[in-house]
């Protein structure tokens, strides 16, 4: 594949990755906060009918969203899998796992949430519990991503300052050096 495209390519991905924890996150959110405060003042069948609505809404983004995000932290996993087996990059991989493995129970908790019939018993407990989850996640990754770039600077660091040492022990100005 050529390199513009490779880029393009998992700049999208990268992309997609983001887009759809923000519509997760957000129909969480919305779910939490909003929607209780926007038919408060309906009547009990009414705030059923627009609940199960926008559950049902909510549902295929969750099912989309799940399947991109799955396809997305794959392709960036697959491209980062040696990365983590090297030596200086062995402390990002827990939190990888921590990230991988939060995210694809969060997924879950959301599936379980937007595909039953009926929502579960204790829906607001279960959203709460996902929202947190979700948003430990969010930190797993943002540590994850920290370590990494933070060893690729201090590596590039290394390999910079013993470049330069060499030529910073070479006479100047036509001096002579010990001989």
């Amino acid at each position: 594949m050529e390199d513009w495209l490779r880029h393009v390519f998992l700049v999208t991905m990268r992309w997609l990755h983001i887009v759809c924890t923000t519509l997760i996150v957000g129909g969480t959110l919305f779910f939490e906060f909003v929607l209780p405060l926007a038919i408060e003042d309906l009547k009990r069948e009414s705030q059923l009918a627009v609940f199960g609505k926008a559950r049902w809404v909510f549902k295929q983004v969750v099912w989309v969203s799940a399947i991109l995000l799955l396809l997305s932290g794959a392709t960036t996993m697959m491209r980062l899998l040696d990365t983590y087996h090297q030596p200086s990059y062995h402390s990002t991989l827990p939190w990888a796992l921590a990230h991988i493995g939060g995210g694809i129970l969060a997924l879950g908790i959301a599936l379980m949430l937007t595909t039953r019939r009926r929502p579960p018993d204790h829906a607001v407990g279960w959203l709460r519990i996902n929202l947190a989850l979700l948003l430990l996640v969010i930190l797993a990754a943002e540590i994850t991503r920290h370590i990494r770039l933070t060893v690729r600077e201090r590596d590039a660091a290394m390999i910079r300052d013993t470049v330069q040492k060499p030529l910073d022990s070479t006479p100047r100005d036509g001096a002579k050096g010990d001989d």
